[in-house]
């Protein structure tokens, strides 16, 4: 087998693979977990920086838990493996008039269990925040390979975590009713005007998604070289609706491949108070470095050349400067090792010990 595609993730850092495995069930990753001294767990893949780079460990590939399990209508709730990538348990949910209401750009791809390890936030973040507050419970199995069921008072050990505390296998999500949604792509002049219509959608009762595009990528798009809002309502508010809405979220799909094309191939991930957010865009602007991002949550997506590592330690330090968090939901796995603040560290190196005295899982990530 070829080990070199399970040697990286999104993040494109290269690692080392002792070896693959595939379990087809939850006993057997029981089984795998108890005979095993290292292991490195993997989702989609799709991670930005480095959580399923394996440091010569064997790799254990969640893809094929992949089963979706008890549906309760009444209830809004769906239980599923770990390995259910996102779009397929939409697909699912479609027949029911339902849907799963975090949406990350990487839904055609991403899994399940994935997301509740980095807790994902995605584009509806304004509304519906991160992946934990959808979880009313998940399945986790143990360095001992014992497997428990962890409620809302213990999922915060696992939930954000990046694999580093035990696999996640299974979980039970809640689900809302299938919204029928309308956008609008607004235009603004400069940094003022955004950060000032940011906030009125914000406050907007239907608002869902409030999306922001930098003058750089606007232009690549086809769009006029200026800052623009992608604002969405879970109602008739916005102006693009059916297959025009439809275009519009697909456009924001392919900001990644065009920046990617143009040799910006790294992604960091920063979130800021929204007070800060123009002189942090500012600062963006000035170095000529393009940007997207979630913008009603204070989470940019600043996108860097592969030679351009020193530029991001020097924007990581006008983050903190700031009173930012390096990471806002892609994770620390190793690229962010050296960024995180010494007292978060002690609290994650704790929660590690507690779950994971044996160091087994993930090992190199986070701390």
């Amino acid at each position: 087998m070829n080990l070199l595609p399970y040697e990286y993730d999104a993040s494109q850092i290269k690692g080392k693979a002792k070896q693959v495995i595939f379990p087809q069930s939850i006993g057997q990753v029981k089984s795998i977990v108890a005979t095993s001294p290292k292991i490195t767990i993997r989702g989609g893949g799709t991670g930005l920086s480095g959580g399923a780079v394996p440091n010569g460990d064997i790799v254990l590939d969640t893809s094929k838990l992949k089963k979706i399990g008890k549906l309760d209508q009444q209830r809004k709730t769906v239980e599923v493996e770990a390995g259910v990538i996102l779009d397929d348990l939409e697909a699912f949910l479609e027949d029911y008039n339902l849907e799963f209401p975090v949406n990350p750009s990487s839904h055609t791809i991403c899994t399940i269990g994935g997301m509740i390890a980095t807790d994902a936030v995605g584009s509806r973040a304004i509304k519906y925040g991160a992946t934990s507050k959808w979880a009313r419970w998940i399945e986790v199995v143990d360095s001992k390979g014992n497997i428990g069921r962890k409620g809302a008072t213990e999922m915060s050990d696992y939930t954000n975590m990046e694999g580093i505390t035990g696999v996640i296998v299974k979980a039970c999500l809640n689900l809302i009713p299938k919204q029928k949604r309308t956008a609008s792509l607004i235009p603004v002049k400069d940094l003022d005007e955004l950060l000032e219509l940011t906030q009125k959608l914000k406050s907007h009762e239907s608002i869902s998604m409030v999306e922001m595009l930098d003058e750089f990528t606007s232009k690549g798009l086809g769009l006029e070289e200026k800052y623009h809002l992608i604002a969405e309502f879970e109602d008739n508010t916005g102006k693009m609706k059916d297959e025009k809405y439809t275009e519009l979220l697909n456009l924001r799909d392919k900001v990644g491949p065009l920046l990617s094309r143009e040799g910006y191939l790294m992604i960091e991930d920063p979130k800021l108070h929204h007070n800060k957010l123009k002189d942090f865009l500012t600062w963006l602007k000035i170095k000529k470095i393009p940007c997207f991002g979630h913008i009603s949550v204070g989470i940019i997506h600043p996108r860097f050349k592969p030679n351009e590592e020193k530029l991001i330690s020097e924007m990581m330090k006008v983050v903190k400067k700031l009173g930012g968090q390096v990471s806002g939901e892609h994770g620390i796995g190793i690229l962010k090792k050296k960024f995180v603040d010494p007292q978060d560290k002690n609290i994650i190196i704790n929660v590690k010990k507690r779950t994971d005295p044996e160091n087994k899982f993930n090992s190199g990530k986070i701390i």
